[in-house]
């Protein structure tokens, strides 16, 4: 259990401010690319922990990101992220809401993740899809919807805790306001 999440607040705070828009993006690199990715898929495991511990009231488990969607179309065998434009039917894309939980896990077990900017150079999204959805649909998170996610987790703390035992799970569950 996540004793002291403050520490972990201020990390989703500095992620946050490093996802927002610059005035003079960095160019173009692999290890850009590489890195963003795999900030961004630190911080939403980061979120998900601290909401498994009960870090969060229900207002965190009540928001729900405006994201998209677009339908696999692929051969199953030719699940190559470079190709998700022949894989999904990115010209269909369907705006839907989805919560904290589902956009954090489709990075927590992302198949893959794909980075992309906008005209200004900025990062704009990703897309992504897990192990679980990768034969539905892939996911086009725009970073904004990321960096709200994160924001609400810095800010979301829980005025009520209460400890319960579940004899099912033979565990305790955290409940919170």
């Amino acid at each position: 259990m996540v004793i002291e999440s403050r520490y972990w607040r201020e990390d989703l705070a500095r992620y946050a401010q490093a996802f927002r828009p610059k005035s003079k993006p960095p160019r173009w690199s692999e290890r850009l690319v590489v890195n963003f990715e795999k900030d961004v898929s630190i911080a939403l495991f980061m979120v998900r922990r601290l909401a498994e511990a009960g870090k969060f009231s229900s207002k965190m488990k009540q928001h729900k990101a405006q994201i998209f969607r677009c339908a696999f179309h692929g051969k199953p065998w030719r699940l190559i992220y470079k190709d998700i434009d022949e894989l999904y039917r990115l010209e269909n894309e369907e705006a839907i809401s989805k919560g904290v939980a589902f956009v954090c896990n489709q990075f927590i077990h992302a198949d893959f993740t794909f980075a992309f900017r906008g005209e200004d150079r900025n990062w704009e999204g990703l897309y992504t899809s897990s192990d679980f959805e990768k034969r539905k649909f892939v996911y086009r998170v725009p970073l904004s919807e990321i960096v709200r996610i994160l924001e609400l987790a810095v800010d979301d703390y829980p005025s009520r805790v209460s400890l319960r035992y579940d004899p099912d799970k033979e565990d305790w569950i955290t409940v919170t306001d």
